[in-house]
């Protein structure tokens, strides 16, 4: 009884499935050797219609038997070489991300820093401009306190000169006067006359004459 025809698809699927197991196994036996593996007819316990497909193909020849080892082996090379295409791409578009990623935290670390010493600037300005504010208001105070002193010490030399010449003009007065005195007194006893005082002030005035 003849098989229908969607069937082969499934049984060449089965084929290559098995045929791909018993690759895989020869491989994992002698890996790295490069001497060719002696040709088995692959038979299952089970009985398929794959199996009986597979028996068929492998005692036919052996020649159609290595051209689909090497179409498996050539698909699935084909396959681990996707495989490792998309995880080098997925590690590619990884790197890149993270490589945005660290450029917008530069950026942003960037911007921070410049606003940081915006404002260190514009402080150090407020505080140069404070700080000559604040001298020249000292320095002109000062100033002003140095002119203020200034004219108290002119005021006090000036009635200390009052009062010493007041005090050198009485001290001069009374020498003279008494001087005077002394002298009128000893002429008048030179001349007999006697004199008495009627007050004792500081100018010849003040003495009268008694006979």
């Amino acid at each position: 009884m003849p098989l229908p025809s969607d069937v082969f698809p499934a049984l060449f699927d089965a084929l290559r499935d098995r045929l791909a197991v018993h690759v895989s196994a020869v491989d994992s036996v002698t890996p790295g050797d490069n001497t060719p593996v002696a040709w088995t007819p692959l038979i299952s316990s089970s009985p398929a219609a794959s199996d009986t497909l597979l028996t068929s193909l492998s005692t036919s020849d052996p020649r159609l038997h290595r051209c689909i080892v090497q179409e498996i082996r050539h698909n699935a090379s084909a396959s681990r070489l996707e495989m490792l295409r998309r995880r080098r791409l997925e590690v590619r578009r990884t790197r890149e991300a993270k490589r945005k990623h660290k450029q917008r935290l530069d950026a942003v670390a960037a911007a921070e820093r410049d606003t940081a010493l915006l404002d260190i600037s514009t402080h150090d300005h407020k505080f140069q401009l404070f700080v000559t504010e604040t001298h020249a208001k000292a320095t002109a105070r000062l100033q002003t306190l140095f002119y203020e002193c200034i004219a108290e010490i002119k005021k006090a030399l000036v009635r200390m000169e009052g009062v010493a010449a007041d005090t050198t003009e009485e001290s001069e007065s009374g020498r003279l006067g008494l001087s005077l005195r002394m002298a009128i007194v000893s002429s008048s006893v030179a001349a007999g006359l006697r004199w008495r005082p009627r007050c004792f002030t500081a100018y010849p005035e003040a003495f009268t004459r008694q006979e």
